[in-house]
C-alpha cells in the first residue's frame, strides 16, 4: 500500500481546503498552485496529510453557519475518503 493517494479536485475544492481543512504547511503549495484554477486537477497527497485534512474538513462542518456550504464542505470530505479508499 502506497502512501501517496492520487485525488482529483477542482479549484473551488483547493479554495475551501486552504480555507477550511487548514493544510501544514509542506502541503499548502500542492492545493495553492490549483486554487481557483477551471477545470479538475489531479494531485498526489500523502494518506497521513489526506487524513488530517478530513479531520479539519469535519471539523469545520460543524462551525461554519450556511448549510450550502456544510454540504459543499460534506461533499468534499466525501471525495477524498473516497480517493484514499480506492487507492488501496
Amino acid at each position: 500500500m502506497s502512501d501517496d493517494v492520487e485525488i482529483e479536485i477542482s479549484g473551488r475544492e483547493a479554495n475551501l481546503i486552504l480555507r477550511y481543512g487548514y493544510p501544514f504547511p509542506d502541503q499548502a503549495p500542492a492545493f495553492e498552485a490549483v486554487a481557483g484554477k477551471a477545470g479538475f486537477h489531479r494531485l498526489m497527497i500523502e494518506r497521513f496529510w489526506l487524513e488530517m485534512l478530513v479531520g479539519d474538513l469535519s471539523r469545520s462542518i460543524k462551525e461554519v453557519g450556511s448549510p450550502a456550504l456544510q454540504e459543499e464542505l460534506d461533499s468534499l470530505c466525501v471525495t477524498l475518503e473516497t480517493a484514499m479508499r480506492y487507492s488501496d
